[in-house]
């Protein structure tokens, strides 16, 4: 019969060195930010939440990254007390620039707070990494979540005049959902239908990017300029007007 003092010893090292290894080293951390270094491009939609307290104001990740995909934890609502403010703010989507201004660690898990930069500037967000176990489930997360160019020179296929309008954040006609995606971002909605054989897919957008909290105040945010709806034929934009519900698949 096992000593029961020496078996929970052994589980005690044998758990302790598997949290080490679920943590990066000092170096590592270093690497990883020079991963995160000069400006980044965002792939993803980045809401993030926003309040203040009696202390001051703060931001609060709603989007986690991991090596395998990305989840959004959605509008937290808003509401207000008389110490406490809270609010989803979406200032920050596809192909805004940011750069690296904190990455705060906490064992596998990375909060990093992003600072807007050119045409993003005074628009900052708050990500967070999960699963980070090695420097290469770090670069996997950051691959997901930032491009080192603007999203567009990605694809060496694509027209040079779609490429450019997606640069002016313009809407082109026959563009695909991927093109759309680039300069709205993600649709609140979208409803699928088929007419006359052909599969028909409307986008109901944002037009407001949420509440700013500050200490004393709290301000809509500019809006969002995209059209109310966005209507695709067969993958391809048609136009846009229209209106529905529902989920959308960039590659379909």
């Amino acid at each position: 019969m096992r000593d029961p003092v020496r078996w929970c010893l052994m589980l005690l090292l044998l758990l302790s060195a598997s949290a080490a290894q679920a943590e990066l080293t000092k170096a590592e951390r270093k690497e990883a930010k020079t991963i995160l270094s000069g400006t980044l491009y965002m792939r993803i939609d980045a809401p993030c939440g926003t309040g203040r307290h009696p202390m001051g104001t703060y931001m609060f990740p709603l989007v986690e990254v991991s090596p395998d995909g990305v989840n959004t934890e959605g509008d937290q609502g808003t509401s207000f007390g008389w110490y406490h403010a809270q609010s989803t703010y979406w200032g920050v989507g596809p192909n805004d620039t940011l750069q690296l201004d904190e990455m705060d660690w906490d064992g596998d898990t990375v909060e990093i707070e992003l600072e807007g930069v050119g045409r993003t500037d005074g628009n900052d967000t708050v990500i967070k990494f999960v699963g980070i176990r090695s420097l290469d489930d770090f670069r996997k997360a950051a691959q997901r979540a930032f491009a080192k160019v603007p999203l567009q020179d990605e694809h060496d296929d694509w027209p040079a005049e779609i490429k450019k309008a997606i640069g002016d954040r313009r809407l082109v006609k026959g563009m695909t959902k991927r093109q759309v995606f680039y300069v709205t971002g993600t649709p609140e909605s979208v409803h699928e239908t088929e007419e006359k054989g052909k599969k028909t897919e409307v986008w109901t957008m944002r037009q407001n990017k949420g509440v700013q909290i500050g200490f004393w105040t709290a301000s809509a945010a500019p809006v969002t300029g995209t059209p109310k709806t966005l209507r695709f034929v067969d993958g391809k934009l048609d136009d846009f007007e229209a209106s529905g519900s529902g989920a959308v698949d960039l590659d379909d």
